[in-house]
């Protein structure tokens, strides 16, 4: 947060004020941050959350709602389906993990059977509190499951695999260290399945994997050991039923040469569906009050 505030005044930018909360500490301390809202003359807000302390600031504000803010997210949020109810988040803006399909995740998510399911604990939970019936001998009071349950009908987080973000860092992850081991117990002509190795060599020859998956994206690291950054820039937008969803209106891509890094492919829209902003060019402007917001953890 501190090297935030420092570029912030780097770039003439005015901070009202900076709150933390964490969603342990007691509910005064996440009435007396709404309130510190509610009260600001900011009308942009960024809040670096937790998207579970998030999520108990936005319902603590829904309460009682502020005047029409500028939302700025972090990535932990900014994706949150869950949040899309918040209506007074219109026109919130972020930059989240890019969305993606994982070929053939779906068709393996739903060839599940009940015999499946009893073998995991957390499977046979899933499969008990989607079809309220018990498995054999898994709980008591509920009718036992009889095999008419069909999960290709179910409408629920499991079987929705159309804003897979962070799934997509495991699958990406899973795949590199599958490469890295290859790249240790093999050679060019065959493999050592039973050799030994330590986490170390993984690591090391994890530095030198490169290699696309099958929904497109490149893997690799730099130098230090990092991926490449990519990003989308994610804008809530209202459709013309009146919801909220996720739109992509640019991205960022570390890979890229120097200064095309990042792009813009549609319009923003903004708190109040404007489609333009209105700076002002300091602080004085506004009677001496700031008009930015911080709200960290």
């Amino acid at each position: 947060m501190a090297s935030f505030l420092k570029a912030a005044q780097e770039e003439g930018i005015c901070v009202e004020y900076s709150e933390s909360y964490y969603r342990t500490q007691p509910r005064s301390k996440l009435e007396r941050v709404a309130n510190v809202i509610r009260r600001s003359t900011a009308r942009v807000i960024v809040a670096f959350l937790a998207s579970g302390d998030m999520k108990f600031l936005l319902e603590e504000l829904a309460r009682q709602p502020p005047p029409p803010l500028q939302w700025i997210g972090s990535e932990t949020w900014i994706i949150e389906t869950e949040f899309l109810r918040f209506n007074m988040c219109a026109g919130a803006i972020g930059f989240g993990v890019p969305r993606s399909v994982i070929p053939g995740l779906r068709e393996y998510l739903l060839d599940l059977s009940p015999e499946q399911a009893l073998e995991s604990p957390l499977l046979t939970e899933f499969w008990e509190s989607s079809f309220s019936c018990s498995l054999k001998g898994s709980s008591e009071g509920a009718r036992e499951c009889d095999g008419s349950e069909d999960i290709r009908a179910l409408q629920n987080p499991y079987t929705d695999t159309s804003q897979l973000r962070v799934t997509n860092l495991v699958y990406k992850a899973t795949y590199a260290i599958a490469h890295a081991i290859h790249g240790v117990i093999c050679n060019d002509t065959q493999c050592d399945k039973s050799a030994k190795f330590t986490p170390w060599q993984i690591l090391d020859q994890l530095k030198r994997v490169s290699f696309t998956t099958k929904n497109g994206f490149q893997v690799s690291f730099d130098s230090k050991g990092d991926p490449m950054a990519v990003y989308e820039l994610i804008n809530w937008q209202v459709k013309k039923d009146g919801t909220i969803d996720f739109i992509t209106v640019g991205h960022y891509d570390s890979s890229r040469p120097r200064g095309q890094e990042f792009s813009m492919s549609r319009p923003v829209s903004w708190v109040g569906g404007q489609t333009e902003v209105q700076c002002n060019t300091s602080c004085r402007d506004w009677g001496g009050l700031s008009h930015f917001l911080v709200c960290n953890t």
